[in-house]
């Protein structure tokens, strides 16, 4: 174990007091907990060897992990540790490449050079703070300046530690048996000039990576660095290794998900579900409601079982509130406390909200922060065995940005869910098919791609990248699964009668979704139906603060659980009621919108199938109904005129002689009209030159970091993919600054997402001031917990003026 009495490095450090939580660190504790997450890791990808084209990348990988450090033995760098000097002036990680000959051989020179030295800087940074080679004048002078900081003293007890203390690690954390050959080291060379030549090597190597490498080299280069980054930063986190999960079969899984559940009967599993246990990709293409994530984790425990290993999970989905949900939901219903981690862009205030509802009360709200952020920052390292994340975490690493190699050595040779893949524009969507593509090939991914609305264009697109059929649900199923009479009616939502027939139908004790486009428009029709309902209509959309949407989120969820009756009451919504929430509404009544997103909305509302009256499917069918409506106004915002046009003209062929049943045989025939001719070659034209484009820039990856030629705006070119920027509504700054002294991550509950072009507008019109101290945008309209951020109006209105019909085109 580390620290053992008679360590001959007992007195060397590797963290101080200051950053390490108020305890200095030994080298050899840290070295161990260091050695111990990469063990970790290895455990849950041991195909990382296999990968990475190397026989001997476990063995390259401890004994770079093993010495990675050795530099802070200098002089300057313990006095820094102890609080006698304020800097040291060097990189240790440099001054570790003078002990690589004590570990390596001809065959592991380079590799662990590169392990070692690459384990914070780039080369790049590395070049500009060294130059790129050492054996030039007059850099030999800097290299004798460097090895002056390491007294003979400490390099000796560094070699007697090495000698021993390592192979009993290797032993008991089964390196051994992962390939790591024990060291045979015989005479280690200590004198100066010996180190020297080895610091000299070393950095000359790293230092000259100025050309693409060898793609072997970008193979190994890639693992490499990424795993040793990622067991450095979880050992310096403080966070426990990276543990595998073994994801229970489908007789286990349906006990759990029958007590989670609260059903005395056993959970029975659809022929479409147990048909997904299989090795290899998959392509499934069934209903909303069906089942998809069932059959998406029964494919993943194949893929264990195919290989006995027991491999990560990724599970990918477009949105953040779909994501948060999902997280919650494989939680529950694995009983994977602390297994499943959260990645996104706002994970840590939801994590945040998470803590504070299980701990109603806390005093020390400075605990639940360091809590919340150490269960965010283990996510971030990819310690979790199964995450949920969105694919843009993925595509940050395609773009080379801070980190990349670790996200790729955490996503080789993983089990990867790709839910929704309709969801995507498509130029995104030419970007995740060449990132898959890549995965694949190089990265031993197996991929699971499923969809509740699957056009026929973009499921050809995925057979032929996957090599697989698409696992179609018998139109049994989707007869089955029939919840909804859909009626097309003429008009507009904020219509009188429109909103007449919403309050008559709370008022006869029904749940009623009010699906709106824009959140202006939400805010108006909202207002009007307060005025009749009171408090039994809700407004629900995305340029509310975290704080109060989640808020929202929870009553809606007590209010119209899906698994309990619910009251009734109207929400007006925007398309965040698409994704997420598990709500259960009586009827519904819709904007026109495309029809994919029609098919989303409508999945709230008799989400169980039980609801409504028994209607003939098809012969030998029965199912219960509920009756939904579409809007026939074809409106400006957000949507592509035209798109809405022709679904328009679909649904108009549909109901000609009145409302229809509406099934996925159906609605599948009618995208592939809607997404044909013209309309189809653009949008394949679009996503395929997206997706050559990034082709050429996945071939062009290569480790430890940005060289010379690179794009120097690759990190703005990244930050183009998001629309989204978030602002602080003036009335909220006072409060923002309070919360801030007590939880930064409370504080930012208080922002709101709006849209850059958004943005670009309240700033030409005067209303954004900037917070430099603050790092914000500040808008000055009127922010209300009821209603949202309102573009229309000052702050200094206070109050929402109810609207009539014949409001302004939004």
């Amino acid at each position: 174990m580390p620290d053992s009495p008679g360590s001959p490095i007992a007195h060397l450090l590797a963290k101080s007091a200051r950053f390490n939580g108020g305890q200095v660190e030994t080298l050899e504790t840290h070295t161990y907990n260091v050695v111990e997450k990469l063990a970790g890791l290895a455990l849950r990808a041991p195909g990382l060897a296999a990968l990475s084209l190397r026989e001997d990348f476990w063995h390259v990988a401890f004994w770079s992990a093993v010495i990675h450090d050795f530099g802070k033995a200098a002089t300057g760098f313990q006095r820094v540790l102890t609080g006698a000097e304020e800097r040291f002036p060097e990189r240790h990680e440099v001054l570790s490449l003078a002990f690589v000959p004590w570990v390596a051989c001809e065959a592991t020179e380079e590799a662990i050079q590169l392990g070692v030295v690459s384990h914070h800087r780039d080369a790049g940074s590395i070049r500009a703070l060294y130059g790129h080679d050492f054996r030039a004048e007059p850099a030999a002078d800097r290299v004798d300046e460097l090895i002056e900081m390491l007294t003979p003293e400490d390099v000796a007890a560094l070699a007697r530690w090495v000698q021993d203390v390592p192979e009993q690690w290797r032993t008991r954390l089964g390196f051994d048996r992962l390939g790591a050959r024990r060291l045979d080291a015989g005479h280690l060379r200590q004198g100066r000039v010996d180190l020297a030549e080895a610091l000299t090597a070393g950095v000359t190597r790293y230092g000259g990576l100025t050309s693409p490498l060898h793609p072997e080299q970008i193979r190994w280069g890639m693992l490499l660095r990424g795993v040793i980054q990622q067991a450095d930063r979880l050992a310096s986190a403080h966070a426990p290794p990276p543990l595998p999960l073994m994801l229970p079969g489908a007789e286990a899984l349906g006990v759990n998900l029958a007590a989670m559940r609260r059903r005395a009967a056993p959970f029975t599993f659809r022929p479409h579900q147990l048909a997904a246990r299989r090795a290899g990709h998959l392509i499934l293409s069934a209903p909303t409601g069906s089942g998809k994530t069932e059959a998406a984790l029964l494919w993943a425990q194949a893929q264990q079982a195919a290989t006995g290993q027991p491999l990560r999970l990724l599970y990918l989905l477009p949105y953040q509130a779909s994501l948060n949900a999902m997280q919650e939901r494989l939680t529950r219903d694995l009983s994977a406390k602390g297994a499943v981690g959260l990645l996104h862009g706002r994970a840590l205030q939801f994590l945040y909200r998470q803590a504070v509802e299980a701990e109603p009360g806390a005093a020390d709200e400075s605990a639940v922060t360091r809590q919340v952020r150490n269960v965010n920052d283990y996510a971030r390292l990819h310690g979790p065995p199964l995450l949920v994340a969105t694919p843009y975490r993925l595509l940050r690493a395609a773009f080379r940005l801070p980190g990349y190699e670790t996200i790729y050595a955490s996503t080789a040779g993983t089990m990867l869910v790709m839910d929704e893949i309709h969801a995507y524009e498509p130029g995104r969507l030419g970007m995740f098919l060449a990132l898959l593509e890549d995965l694949i090939g190089r990265w031993g991914v197996q991929v699971c791609a499923i969809s509740a609305t699957l056009p026929e264009w973009l499921g050809e697109e995925l057979r032929r990248l996957l090599q697989v059929e698409i696992q179609q649900v018998p139109p049994q199923v989707a007869y089955e699964n029939c919840r909804h009479r859909l009626h097309l009616r003429e008009g507009r939502i904020d219509a009188p009668d429109v909103i007449a027939d919403v309050v008559s139908s709370v008022e006869r004790g029904r749940s009623i979704l009010v699906a709106v486009n824009t959140v202006d428009r939400a805010q108006a029709v909202y207002a009007a139906l307060k005025a009749q309902l009171g408090d039994r209509v809700m407004l629900l959309h995305g340029r509310f603060n975290g704080q109060d949407r989640y808020g929202k989120e929870q009553q809606l969820q007590r209010k119209l659980n899906a698994d309990h009756v619910g009251e009734a009451m109207a929400v007006v919504a925007t398309q965040v009621i698409e994704v997420s929430l598990d709500l259960d509404f009586d009827t519904a009544i819709s904007e026109l919108a495309p029809l994919e997103a029609l098919v989303q909305r409508f999945g709230r509302v008799n989400r169980r199938g039980t609801k409504g009256t028994d209607a003939a499917v098809t012969p030998g069918i029965t199912r219960p109904v509920v009756d939904v409506t579409v809007l026939t106004e074809v409106a400006r915002f957000p949507y592509d005129v035209p798109l809405l046009e022709a679904c328009l003209q679909e649904l108009r062929t549909l109901c000609h002689q009145g409302p229809v049943l509406l099934h996925d045989v159906l609605t599948n025939a009618c995208l592939s009209r809607i997404y044909s001719g013209p309309r189809l070659t653009q949008l394949q034209e679009a996503m395929t030159s997206k997706r050559e484009a990034f082709r050429i820039k996945l071939n062009e990856l290569r480790p430890f970091g940005r060289l010379t030629g690179d794009d120097p705006e690759l990190e703005d070119r990244f930050d183009d993919l998001f629309d989204g920027v978030t602002v602080l509504p003036l009335s909220l700054e006072a409060a923002y600054r309070e919360k801030l002294k007590e939880s930064p991550i409370s504080a930012q509950g208080l922002l709101v997402s709006v849209s850059k072009s958004q943005l670009r507008k309240q700033r030409q019109e005067g209303h954004i001031q900037k917070r430099t101290d603050l790092g914000l945008h500040v808008i000055d309209r009127l922010y209300t917990e009821e209603y949202g951020l309102d573009f229309k109006r000052s702050r200094n209105e206070g109050q929402v003026e109810l609207q009539t019909a014949g409001w302004p085109q939004d």
